[in-house]
């Protein structure tokens, strides 16, 4: 009987640290999407700002959905510090990991003066200081054809 008692509460045990680990909303750490980590501050702040997954958006765009590679894209994460680093890195993979075009293509040619800057500083922060391929560089140097829309008003 004792044995029985046992095996059921390790298996209980069992199945809450799977319900912790897969659980999006429960918070202990970093998480990684499709080889994109994403930190856990970034995961909290999305949350508390809009109520979205940060994980779910950013896999969805990672699958080239256009509608979350631009809400992902527009988030603004100013004056909340690491976050908005963090959110930078992620950005600069996102365009590695779907190319430039793709990205360009699902930003749509409707993207205000402000929208377009803000974009150009989280890609900025995250060249300077993420751990990328392309640390260091300048946009252009790392994307030139997003470069040039950014820089293009319509």
């Amino acid at each position: 009987m004792k044995k029985k008692i046992i095996i059921i509460l390790l298996l209980l045990i069992s199945l809450i640290g799977v319900f912790l680990l897969i659980d999006d909303n429960i918070y202990f750490g970093g998480k990684d999407v499709k080889g994109i980590y994403v930190d856990e501050g970034l995961r909290i702040a999305t949350d508390n700002h809009w109520g979205i997954n940060y994980c779910n958006l950013l896999d969805k765009a990672i699958d080239g959905d256009n509608k979350s590679i631009r809400e992902l894209s527009l988030l603004d994460y100013s004056g909340d510090g690491e976050p908005a680093y963090d959110h930078g890195n992620v950005l600069v993979k996102l365009i590695d990991c779907i190319g430039e075009k793709k990205f360009i293509s699902a930003l749509g040619n409707n993207l205000s003066t402000k929208e377009r800057n803000a974009i150009r500083g989280c890609l900025l922060v995250g060249l300077e200081y993420g751990d990328n391929k392309h640390i260091g560089q300048t946009i252009n140097d790392a994307f030139p054809l997003v470069d040039i829309f950014l820089f293009t008003d319509d």
